[in-house]
């Protein structure tokens, strides 16, 4: 290795998941004829990944201790992955003689369901990170929002049910459509066999279009409250709740600050279900039929011991 070579491997990023080359190389054993190689890739694709992934939030301004906090979690959904990966076995590797047909079968099931929990957790812990380090939005930023990731979802519904119609026929055929999936859904090499091995999972993405569908409807009926009455106040001896339909927010305000004695009475009575705002000095909680209920009975409970 020259002093080119010797400054690259310096200057190179380290690999976040390099501690999990071995488990990644094991996990290969049954499966291939080169495990080491194919271990090897497989934490230097995924490393790739994650390096994304901490670029992605740190441009979103997320904490060092919150990307760290991914980073651990993320190795951990990775590393079980892995592990379910490793009690998978191919005939090719292993012999044909006694070959368990339904520990096989059991096996990729196992393998299967891993990698879905990982790759869904990844997309929802990215989200919500960067969501809650994300301003509160306006109702009508947020009925944009969720109607454009309603249509989204529609179209890359209708994109997989092709792609696993493609998958099919090229099975069928003997087709090579690395190209096509590659190109339609930046399936990268790493995950082209278990692409062409399990297809596009459908089964969750009606529920979750009519869960959005459903938010929309819940955000329009608020959006429309929010025109006829932007702020509705209710005041009390102790202070005032204020459903705010700007912000889509139930507001606490007390009149002066409770002890802590008595920030305990009340959070024992319902306001422990609210979350302190220090920007709006008030505690809060989104605008929900359960969260207007909750807090009615609230009331009634702090009004009592406030009056004896």
């Amino acid at each position: 290795m020259n002093l080119f070579e010797n400054l690259g491997e310096i200057l190179r990023p380290e690999n976040p998941l390099q501690n999990l080359e071995q488990t990644a190389q094991r996990a290969y054993n049954n499966i291939s004829f080169i495990p080491e190689r194919r271990g090897t890739q497989i934490i230097n694709d995924y490393g790739e990944e994650i390096k994304g992934d901490i670029e992605e939030l740190k441009k979103a301004n997320i904490s060092e201790e919150t990307i760290s906090e991914y980073v651990e979690r993320y190795k951990k959904f990775f590393g079980s992955y892995l592990g379910a990966k490793s009690r998978t076995f191919s005939v090719m590797i292993t012999g044909a003689g006694n070959f368990p047909v339904r520990r096989h079968e059991k096996a990729n099931r196992s393998e299967q369901k891993h990698y879905e929990i990982f790759r869904e957790w990844r997309q929802r812990a990215k989200k919500a990170i960067v969501r809650k380090a994300a301003p509160i939005k306006t109702y009508s930023s947020e009925l944009e929002r969720y109607k454009a990731e309603l249509e989204s979802m529609k179209k890359n519904h209708e994109l997989m049910k092709e792609g696993n119609k493609r998958i099919k026929q090229a099975k069928a055929k003997g087709e090579d459509i690395t190209q096509y999936l590659t190109e339609t859904f930046n399936i990268q090499p790493h995950m082209i066999d278990w692409t062409l091995k399990f297809g596009f999972g459908l089964t969750n993405n009606n529920a979750n279009m009519k869960r959005v569908e459903e938010r929309i409807k819940e955000l329009e009926k608020k959006e429309q409250l929010r025109n006829e009455q932007p702020e509705k106040e209710h005041i009390y001896s102790w202070g005032k709740i204020v459903v705010n339909y700007e912000i889509d927010r139930i507001q606490v305000f007390f009149e002066t600050r409770p002890t802590s004695e008595e920030l305990t009475k009340y959070k024992s009575l319902g306001l422990s279900s609210f979350n302190w705002s220090p920007s709006n000095s008030a505690w809060q909680r989104k605008i929900t039929n359960n969260a207007i209920w909750q807090t009615k009975r609230m009331i009634q409970s702090i009004n009592e011991i406030t009056t004896n």
